[in-house]
């Protein structure tokens, strides 16, 4: 759980709005909310969440030139 409140974190600071995560978050498990997750549940989340970290990192070295 602590590494999801971190991506989130790291998303809201990357420029993701509540939506855009809450979204990431239900794509990867079909509901955004993230409390009381089985561990498959919370792998999915992880991985999502990674994967949009990346994405915005990405962006952000591209664009910031």
């Amino acid at each position: 759980m602590k590494r999801i409140i971190s991506l989130v974190k790291r998303l809201a600071f990357l420029g993701y709005c509540t939506f855009e995560i809450e979204s990431i978050i239900k794509e990867a498990i079909g509901i955004n909310i993230i409390s009381d997750l089985s561990d498959t549940q919370e792998v999915s989340v992880i991985q999502h969440l990674e994967m949009y970290e990346q994405l915005g990192l990405s962006y952000l070295q591209t664009y910031s030139k």
